[in-house]
């Protein structure tokens, strides 16, 4: 009986003894037993293989070439926009698709042609006037050369037929009388000289009017903006609002309002963060999904990347570089400007290259560093990145051993 006691002591003993270690396990799990703070969680090795890095970049619809709807050039700037065709819809060559507000002109239209009618009725008051003033003179004229004819006759008469007085006096009038014709004659002049300077200048008047005239209704038509050829109506970017251009607008001259794309040939206009610069280039294949149609895919070249980056929106602090993908082949039939794509990039792929993990790499200097297991870092030159991995060109060798931070 002492014995069995004894037995059970000695198993309750071990039982709880047991029960003590595993309490202080769990006592030191919870209190963050484990690595001192700081430790690497892993370590990874240098390594040689293959790099390809494909870039996601996020864009729309283009069209390669299209024919502009711009505002017309008048003596107004800026002009309202009264009317527009709706945006995607299908036009014909020669359709009215926006319809600017003549408000101005008509009302200018008409007081011009009232000026004109007045300097019309001016100059035609003022040619009768001339024509009556005229035909005095000319008629003065033909009086003194009458007389002057009657006076050369007379002085002509051979002077023994008459007394030396009168013969005298023949003559006399015979100059008195050319001086009238001759005087005549300059009034007349004059008077056709300044009535020609007055017409010209009342000509002048009416000739403004009526250009004035013909640019207001240049101005009233031109401002009624039809399709230049078929086609689909796409309704630019009011960049100043942040959305597309509507009744009630205001747009100034020269600008482009719509347009009417070329749908056979497109492109890809993409943004580019600019925290990926370097990452791809010119003449890069790329391949294209809408987003509209993801069962299909639409190969492409990188044609072109803006040399600096632009923010993205007025209040936005990002800026990112625009990338242009022209497609190698167009659907006229589903493709529309303004549908969203997904393009990614394919840069060429490098074999045989150095690797480090990105995460041991510390790009907080004017020089990347490699964050070495022993716990010191030297200067590396890097290529290209991916979100996991780097090439590097200088400062490792395959094989070494890197601190990856957990």
């Amino acid at each position: 009986m002492l014995g069995s006691r004894v037995d059970l002591d000695r198993e309750g003993r071990s039982r709880l003894g047991a029960a003590l270690v595993a309490c202080l396990a769990l006592l030191g799990a919870a209190a963050g037993c484990g690595p001192p703070a700081g430790q690497p969680a892993s370590a990874e090795e240098v390594t040689l293989g293959v790099f390809d890095s494909r870039l996601l970049l996020t864009g729309e619809l283009q069209a390669v070439e299209s024919a502009k709807i711009v505002v017309p050039r008048t003596p107004t700037w800026q002009m309202p926009i009264r009317w527009m065709e709706a945006d995607g819809a299908t036009v014909v060559e020669g359709q009215k698709v926006i319809e600017l507000d003549n408000t101005q002109f008509s009302g200018d239209l008409e007081q011009n042609r009232l000026a004109e009618s007045k300097a019309l009725n001016d100059l035609m008051r003022k040619e009768a006037d001339v024509a009556i003033d005229v035909a005095d003179k000319e008629f003065s004229v033909e009086q003194a050369r009458v007389q002057w004819e009657k006076a050369r006759i007379d002085a002509e008469v051979p002077e023994p037929l008459r007394t030396r007085r009168e013969h005298q006096e023949k003559q006399l009038a015979l100059a008195k009388a050319a001086v009238g014709l001759e005087k005549a004659r300059e009034d007349l002049r004059a008077s056709r000289k300044a009535a020609e300077a007055e017409l010209e200048e009342l000509r002048l008047a009416l000739e403004r009017t009526r250009y004035e005239v013909r640019v207001a209704e240049e101005a009233i038509e031109a401002l009624t903006l039809r399709a230049p050829r078929g086609g689909i109506l796409v309704v630019a970017e009011n960049r100043r609002e942040g959305r597309k251009f509507q009744t009630g607008d205001t747009a100034f001259v020269g600008l482009a309002v719509a347009s009417i794309p070329e749908l056979t040939s497109m492109q890809v206009e993409a943004l580019l963060s600019d925290v990926d610069d370097g990452k791809i280039a010119p003449g890069m294949r790329a391949v294209c999904v809408l987003d509209t149609y993801p069962e299909e895919s639409f190969d492409g070249d990188v044609v072109e990347i803006t040399p600096v980056a632009k923010e993205q929106g007025r209040e936005s602090r990002r800026r990112a570089f625009r990338v242009v993908i022209r497609l190698r082949r167009s659907d006229p039939e589903r493709m529309r400007p303004g549908m969203s794509v997904r393009a990614e990039v394919l840069p060429p792929v490098r074999e045989n290259v150095l690797l480090a993990p990105r995460a041991a790499l510390d790009f907080s200097g004017e020089r990347p560093l490699a964050l070495l297991r022993d716990g010191s870092s030297v200067e590396v030159r890097l290529g290209p990145c991916s979100a996991a991995q780097c090439v590097v060109e200088e400062g490792l060798v395959e094989g070494q051993r890197l601190r990856v931070s957990g």
